[in-house]
């Protein structure tokens, strides 16, 4: 027979084994677990953030620089086409810029040009209020002598577009939206308040623009900066400066 001490060993080891294996994690073991899964989730939320604020950095900037690009090469081309206005009577033509300050130009010019009808029209640059860029047209009323246009001041304009969303204001010490040149290359002094006179204005050769675009008022990141000097040949002005 065998002795009942032995024959309960077996249960015994059992037992204990049972009872080893029903134990689970212990504290120190639990704590690193929740250690380990903490610093996981935090490395995957930080790489989430960091891709979404790249994101975000990508899709500003290349909203801003698509404004810029666009709206430069329309101000650009509009400048490029001003021409003076002949006058009925003077030997003098009125002078292709009607208005110039350093926020707003307004030119006489012949564009989008066809040959049915080579008609120029008035375009009007301007900031409003909400600093948006916003291009004015007024066409041009054929008479015996040439060409009349209507006032801008009291007559609402035919045509109006915004051309870039935010234009940013210049820093201290930074060029102007415009900024109009001599022939010699040298600047024209646009008076704080007003615009320059009609004398100064004939000697217009060239505007150089800064423009400055960015997401909105109040979110002044990622801005794009262009800048573009641009002549006026149908003025006859013959540019010895930069």
């Amino acid at each position: 027979m065998i002795p009942l001490h032995r024959a309960l060993r077996p249960t015994r080891e059992r037992r204990r084994d049972l009872a080893t294996r029903d134990d689970g994690f212990s504290l120190v073991e639990l704590l690193v677990s929740i250690t380990l899964l903490a610093l996981i989730v935090s490395m995957v939320a930080g790489l989430y953030v960091s891709s979404m604020k790249t994101i975000g950095f990508a899709k500003s900037l290349t909203q801003n620089s698509k404004f810029a690009a666009n709206a430069m090469n329309e101000i650009s081309r509009v400048i490029r086409a001003g021409t003076a206005n002949p006058v009925a009577g003077v030997s003098l033509s009125d002078p292709a810029f009607v208005s110039a300050t350093n926020e707003e130009l307004t030119i006489y010019a012949y564009v989008n040009l066809n040959s049915a009808a080579e008609q120029p029209v008035m375009i009007q640059l301007r900031l409003n209020s909400l600093r948006q860029l916003i291009e004015n047209r007024w066409p041009a009323t054929a008479i015996s002598t040439g060409w009349t246009f209507p006032d801008p001041a009291s007559t609402p304009p035919s045509s109006t577009r915004m051309l870039a969303a935010t234009v940013a204001p210049n820093s201290a010490g930074q060029p102007q939206l415009f900024s109009y040149l001599r022939s010699d290359g040298t600047p024209l002094t646009v008076p704080t308040v007003g615009a320059l006179s009609a004398a100064d204005r004939r000697t217009i050769a060239s505007v150089m623009v800064t423009l400055t675009v960015q997401a909105s008022m109040t979110d002044s990141t990622n801005p794009v900066t262009l800048e573009n000097t641009v002549g006026i040949p149908n003025l006859g002005l013959t540019r010895v400066g930069p």
